[in-house]
């Protein structure tokens, strides 16, 4: 049978060296107990043969691992593993089945875990939506409930009573600049609400990195080329203070929005966008929430916590997507735990629209893709141990939304130029949006 989908949940608990600029599940620089030059341990793979079959069929599951000395099983399987090996299963039960391995050091002080799904049907008929080809898998919306509101972009004027502008390469926290937004990220976020935009669009509150067109939001980051007639970006800071130790000027320039002050989101609620990514490396879109009051320094990272609903790094592939959320009760303790989901490969995240639901309840947070059912990734604050054993709990508090593209950085990587829009109009590219971050829609609705 075809894959269905790849549910994956990967967790890891270490210390990292950068903040939550735009989300993120991986880091360059990993400490443990072991010292400086400490290697936690890493799981490379964790796959199976299928993800949905019908009672009565086998699967696989194969891993390999990194760095590990024991491995262990958990959920539906258990005992001991090995570090790198495979093991076949007959499932005759319906229903859905979890597989949790994790692999430790062998001092016993680091540890990683990794999970997948594998459903179970009864009869051979098809409960798989991508065997359809069609150009959207996004959930529908539905007006229900009081406090409902959907943005789906029918007007090609930004709202700013709901969205604001963040402007610039990094932020102030707790009176210390911040660079590149705490990741090494390259790109300097452009605003008309400031004029700091090389084409500011007041009749409909956008820029060139940032508007609505064709019923969809577009965050389009621009490579300013000079081999193709573009002069950098002129930090508009730098009209009026002295920037001689550095040249002032940006090569890259993308959009942010946020909605901080002005529509927050609670437990309670559920949280879903209808989005298309930008293809090619370099890129790193995210739609994600911070804590109210955290751009006024009345909240702080990670102990009030992240929540990236959405992103694509440079560890992702083009039919990979993750949900992570960041927490920790010091910036020495911070942890994060990310779901990676699959798709298959002609309805990837850079040719299909899909959407990814938040449900929001109170102590607990669950992520779904598409129109299934079964959550892809799930923090518990009742049964995972970091909050069981004492880490404080931020996610029963306000957030705010946050949609942009970061360019490069600790999670971007590799910036492949050829793919990126090297112009206002993006002329370079022989379809445009592939160089853009698109979103349909996004709604806000109350769970019951």
């Amino acid at each position: 049978m075809n894959n269905s989908y790849i549910s994956k949940l990967l967790v890891l608990t270490f210390l990292v060296t950068s903040c939550g600029g735009g989300g993120g599940g991986s880091s360059d620089s990993n400490t443990g107990s072991g010292g400086n030059n400490y290697t936690p341990p890493v799981i490379n793979s964790f796959t199976s043969s299928e993800y949905l079959i019908v009672s009565g069929n086998s699967v696989t599951l194969t891993w390999s691992s990194s760095n590990a000395s024991t491995c262990a099983g958990a959920g539906s399987w258990g005992g001991a593993k090995p570090t790198n090996g495979s093991e076949t299963f007959i499932l005759s039960n319906t229903g859905t089945y979890e597989y949790i391995l994790t692999c430790s050091d062998s001092a016993g002080t680091g540890s990683v875990q990794a999970s997948l799904s594998i459903t179970v049907t009864s009869n051979s008929s098809s409960s798989d939506p991508y065997e359809e080809d069609k150009p959207s898998y996004c959930r529908s919306t539905e007006n229900v409930g009081p406090n409902y509101w959907l943005e789906d972009f029918d007007s090609n004027v930004l709202d700013l009573d709901a969205f604001s502008y963040e402007t610039g390469n990094g932020f102030f926290s707790g009176g210390q600049w911040v660079p590149g937004w705490g990741n090494n990220e390259e790109q300097y976020y452009t605003s008309c609400e400031n004029g700091y935009s090389k084409e500011c669009n007041a009749s409909t509150n956008t820029t060139e990195n940032t508007f609505i067109e064709d019923g969809y939001l577009k965050i389009q980051p621009i490579y300013w080329n000079p081999n193709y007639g573009q002069t950098p970006f002129d930090d508009p800071y730098c009209a009026t203070n002295d920037c001689s130790s550095w040249s002032g000027t940006f090569d890259y320039t993308s959009g942010k929005l946020v909605t901080s002050d002005k529509l927050t989101v609670s437990p309670g609620t559920e949280v879903t966008v209808c989005f298309k990514v930008p293809e090619g490396s370099g890129h790193w879109p995210a739609f994600w929430m911070m804590p109210q009051g955290f751009k006024d320094d009345e909240k702080s990272w990670p102990r009030d916590g992240e929540i990236d609903i959405m992103e694509h790094m440079y560890s992702n592939q083009d039919n990979q997507i993750q949900s992570t959320v960041h927490y920790g009760n010091s910036y020495q303790e911070h942890t994060y735990k990310w779901g990676v989901e699959t798709v298959p490969q002609n309805v990837n995240f850079v040719d299909k629209f899909h959407s990814i639901t938040f449900k929001w309840i109170e102590d607990r947070l669950e992520f779904y893709l598409d129109t299934f059912d079964e959550p892809f990734h799930i923090i518990n604050r009742s049964t995972d141990a970091d909050f069981v054993n004492g880490t404080y709990w931020p996610f029963n508090e306000s957030f705010y939304l946050i949609m942009n593209v970061a360019v490069g950085g600790t999670n971007g990587g590799y910036i492949d130029r050829n793919k990126y829009c090297q112009d206002v109009e993006c002329s370079n590219l022989s379809d445009p949006d592939r160089g853009r971050l698109l979103i349909d829609y996004i709604e806000i609705k109350s769970i019951n």
